[in-house]
């Protein structure tokens, strides 16, 4: 991301880009691309017009957007130097933007979105991680032969890791683990949106005036968002998880490289170069006092002695080796979602390059029960009352015939399924008539999965 700003700030002509998604993160986005050379809010997308009105007062960019109904009224909109503010996404897809970013947090939309926008030339940010996990290496596929960028987004873990595996690789260390810190504990997997603020410590007026959503927050704490995000990890590098589910072990920052590492050198691994989650939480609930709740990191080796010394020597500012000295971990601390996507954007129109994108597909987010599921349920998706997600290899996923997460909202049980139990293809009957679906069926019979 070397010289970014500066390149930015000597372009020709300004990015233009398109939002799909006035929520926090794309409000968040239009917030920084205000503040950025050489780029340019031009559409915005929302179902909620009044929310996408909000977030252009709140970038200081408001006054100067215009209602648009197709792509022509969008185009006109960009061309006259105003903003359009559309309640048609598909039309912003197709418009002059020269990148989309697609926040809408729905996979069957945001497969869509991605889809069009690509088969219009049209680079794609693509921050609903959730259609990654089920479609992001056909999607991927499709953005190369078509020229352009898909792209996960910068500011959201899964990419910082991607960045961190990229940099260890870089200067000649050895990857044992990548992942990220979570609030995690086993007694939460079975847990419904209905306490979830309790659990969060939230007081209401809090909730009420940030209008958060509960089974989103849910989706946090039940190990859902953490399978979905380490896929698109493990996807992005061609990593796997070490055991079904991961390991998830409570660590402080400095314990990382003692837990990761190989069992035979004191740690939780059967093997090395996988994706898993350290959990930030005791199991009584209370929090480590070193967390990495909001962070990401790496965890390293090398066969070099003086290398492995000389990292030791410099232990415990910023990294830390683990008791033996022979792993290391590296972190970020936080992340800023939407805040830092305008380094995908840039990367994107300026290199035509992804930070982060499914280059295989390695890994499944799969759906166990809550509680126990009988014929006629209605399965309800992530961070809800049914089912939970959890990680595992793509190859066991489809040998067990697991169904990916993301399709199985709205799906109707047909076999009983006992608490804990995955969710296979026989155990419901699944809308095929979504277009994530429809994609997925093409994604597995072009890479040989079907």
């Amino acid at each position: 991301m070397i010289n970014i700003h500066a390149k930015l700030a000597d372009a020709e002509e300004p990015i233009d880009v398109g939002v799909i998604g006035a929520g926090l993160f794309g409000t968040k986005l239009m917030d920084q691309i205000a503040r950025v050379p050489g780029m340019r809010t031009v559409a915005v997308a929302d179902l909620n017009l009044d929310a996408a009105r909000h977030s252009l007062e709140e970038a200081g960019v408001d006054g100067r957007e215009t209602r648009a109904s197709d792509v022509e009224s969008i185009d006109r909109a960009i061309a006259d130097d105003g903003i359009a503010l559309t309640d048609d996404a598909i039309a912003l897809t197709e418009s002059a933007v020269d990148v989309v970013v697609e926040a809408t947090g729905v996979p069957d939309a945001g497969a869509r979105h991605a889809y069009n926008a690509i088969q219009e030339g049209t680079h794609v940010v693509m921050v609903t991680v959730e259609t990654d996990t089920v479609v992001g290496p056909i999607l991927a596929e499709m953005a190369q032969s078509a020229g352009v960028t898909y792209s996960l987004a910068y500011g959201d873990q899964p990419a910082l890791i991607v960045e961190l595996y990229d940099w260890a690789r870089s200067v000649g260390l050895d990857v044992v683990a990548v992942g990220k810190g979570n609030p995690y504990r086993e007694a939460y997997r079975t847990a419904t949106p209905d306490d979830v603020f309790d659990r969060y410590g939230f007081e209401d007026s809090f909730v009420e005036e940030h209008n958060l959503n509960p089974r989103m927050y849910n989706s946090f704490l039940d190990g859902t968002k953490v399978a979905v995000e380490m896929c698109a990890v493990a996807n992005a590098l061609d990593l796997e998880p070490d055991v079904p589910g991961m390991h998830l072990p409570t660590c402080e920052i400095p314990e990382i490289p003692n837990a990761l590492r190989p069992a035979e050198d004191g740690g939780v691994l059967e093997g090395t170069g996988v994706v898993d989650t350290v959990s930030t939480l005791h199991p009584d609930g209370s929090s480590v006092d070193h967390s990495i709740s909001f962070g990401v990191f790496v965890v390293t080796s090398t066969p070099n002695d003086a290398v492995a010394e000389y990292i030791e020597q410099n232990s415990g500012e910023g990294l830390y080796v683990s008791d033996d000295g022979q792993y290391q971990v590296f972190y970020r601390p936080y992340h800023l979602p939407g805040v830092e996507t305008t380094i995908s954007i840039a990367t994107a129109a300026l290199a035509n390059e992804p930070t982060g994108v499914a280059r295989t597909h390695a890994a499944e987010v799969v759906a166990a029960a809550k509680r126990d599921l009988e014929p006629g349920d209605e399965l309800d998706g992530g961070g809800g009352y049914t089912v939970y997600g959890t990680l595992e290899t793509a190859d066991r996923a489809a040998r067990k015939e697991h169904v990916p997460f993301e399709l199985l909202e709205g799906a109707e049980v047909v076999e009983p399924v006992p608490q804990d139990d995955v969710v296979t293809y026989d155990d419901v009957r699944l809308n095929d008539d979504s277009f994530i679906y429809t994609l997925r069926r093409l994604q597995d019979e072009r890479l040989g999965e079907a």
